[in-house]
């Protein structure tokens, strides 16, 4: 009996968590307890995604098609994304440009690594670029996060594994803290952005295997088409129920 959780197993946790999470923010009262544990569990999805996105570029064949197909996505994703989070389409090209939708802050994550792998951040001209690419993190979903969490997992998770919890926990506190505890009335209501500290749990329990998947373009594409889509159903729904 294999013991542990594959990568299929794990992004299909990142899914379920997104989903039950974007259905909170759309349809659950923000001062309930039901809010609260929906948005909680929610957040495993962004740093199991990071590590799966890792984990990903250490066994793809080809990185640039990789990315290719992030930013693809990212595009795609980016208005629905839009309408999702703020109600409306943007007034501007520039607010739409920067506000993006979380593929495009992952596919940050790739170029960072493909920094790390290639320059090894020994020069003044790759320190900057790595300082730019954190910089635009700023207008992505999850924000300095991703990148932050990219390089600890891609530098530790083989390396030294207690260096990158410790890391990760010191991370999340104290960037989430800066980046989200404003947007709350009160640190009740911001603390369940710490469920992310949860993640380590089935990150642990990953066993190196992709998983038993029928077939191979299912597992590579589906997260990529049922991010927008999930997007639009639950938009359908809540139109429905403010028609009903």
């Amino acid at each position: 009996m294999q013991r542990g959780l594959t990568a299929t197993q794990l992004k299909i946790l990142a899914i379920i968590a997104m989903t039950v999470d974007h259905t909170a923010y759309l349809f659950a009262d923000e001062h309930s307890l039901l809010y609260y544990f929906m948005r909680m569990f929610g957040r495993l999805t962004a740093p199991i995604m990071v590590f799966l996105l890792t984990e990903g570029y250490r066994h793809t064949r080809n990185r640039k098609k990789y990315l290719r197909r992030m930013f693809m996505f990212a595009g795609i994703a980016q208005p629905i994304y839009f309408l999702f989070v703020y109600g409306r389409m943007p007034e501007s090209a520039a607010e739409f440009l920067m506000h993006w939708n979380v593929l495009f802050t992952l596919a940050l994550g790739l170029i960072v690594m493909m920094l790390f792998d290639f320059e090894k951040i020994q020069t003044a001209p790759s320190l900057i670029l790595l300082g730019v690419l954190i910089s635009l993190a700023h207008f992505g979903d999850w924000s300095y996060l991703i990148p932050a969490w990219t390089i600890i997992f891609f530098c530790y998770y083989e390396r030294d594994r207690r260096k990158m919890v410790i890391l990760f926990v010191l991370a999340s506190i104290t960037l989430q803290t800066l980046v989200y505890a404003k947007q709350f009335d009160s640190f009740a209501l911001f603390s369940f952005q710490y469920g992310t500290l949860f993640a380590l749990i089935p990150i642990s329990m990953y066993n190196g295997q992709r998983g038993i998947v029928r077939h191979k373009n299912l597992n590579r594409w589906f997260f990529y088409v049922y991010y927008p889509a999930h997007m639009i159903v639950l938009l359908m729904i809540k139109g429905a129920l403010w028609q009903s």
